[in-house]
């Protein structure tokens, strides 16, 4: 994803942090738990639309303390964010398919 789209880079703009990549129009999806009253963020997905009906999905974080071999695995916050992203992209018009590099292959997931 980096040799293909660039390098994530976190920034400073209007008083929040935001992930950026030079020359690519990015979203990022968060994902937080609530933990008594404060929030945790817990993991963080950054994607783009890279063709007419494709979303792509750059790069995915979680927080170790919430991967599924770690102490909180039943949050199960990898899959409740591919969950979130596959809705993301069925509300766009156009999107067919949501598109992951993942070590080197290909990975995609299409609907009708």
């Amino acid at each position: 994803s980096i040799s293909r789209y660039g390098f994530p880079k976190i920034v400073n703009q209007d008083g929040g942090l935001r992930i950026r990549i030079e020359g690519l129009e990015v979203q990022t999806l968060y994902a937080y738990i609530d933990r008594g009253g404060m929030r945790e963020l817990a993991g963080v997905a950054v994607y783009t639309r890279d063709s007419l009906d494709t979303l792509v999905i750059l790069h995915i974080a979680v927080k170790p303390e919430f991967c599924f071999s770690s102490g909180y695995k039943n949050e199960l916050i990898l899959i409740r964010i591919l969950t979130q992203l596959r809705a993301v992209a069925k509300r766009i018009k156009g999107i067919k398919k949501l598109f992951f590099l993942y070590s080197e292959k290909e990975v995609s997931r299409a609907w009708a």
